[in-house]
């Protein structure tokens, strides 16, 4: 069997449902799918992508990106998610500070990042294609 064909999901732990799905329906504008047998909320992506989200009300984050979105234009993007209560986020670390306008560019990149209610870390990126050399 070939992974690379079959169809993803990404989990990320919440606290409160329907707190998330407010987040993830209303704020972010993805379909509510349904729920797997687990009793998991399952979110549309694009293509057989998926998003889960997993109940655990002492789930701790890991403190870093756990999905990223890649978008057409970042800023009407970032107007839309902050229209619907998004906060953006700002970083000033050794390698990376995001502007005034909450963007860090890298290159032909450019990426924000927010928080979902439960501080999972999402970004969105525009641009620079990514190479792989293996």
């Amino acid at each position: 069997m070939n992974l690379a064909t079959r169809p993803a999901t990404t989990i990320l732990t919440v606290a409160d449902e329907a707190r998330a799905k407010d987040f993830y329906e209303g704020a972010l504008g993805l379909p509510v799918r349904g729920k797997d047998p687990t009793g998991m909320m399952i979110f549309g992506l694009d293509g057989s992508a998926s998003l889960g989200l997993l109940v655990d009300p002492n789930s701790v984050h890991s403190g870093h990106t756990a999905i990223t979105f890649e978008v057409d234009d970042l800023d009407t993007a970032m107007t839309d998610l902050e229209s619907h209560g998004v906060r953006f986020e700002d970083y000033d670390l050794p390698d990376m500070k995001t502007d005034e306008h909450h963007i860090y560019t890298m290159g032909d990149e450019r990426a924000s990042w927010f928080a979902d209610p439960d501080g999972n870390i999402i970004c969105l990126h525009q641009g620079g294609a990514i190479e792989y050399n293996m």
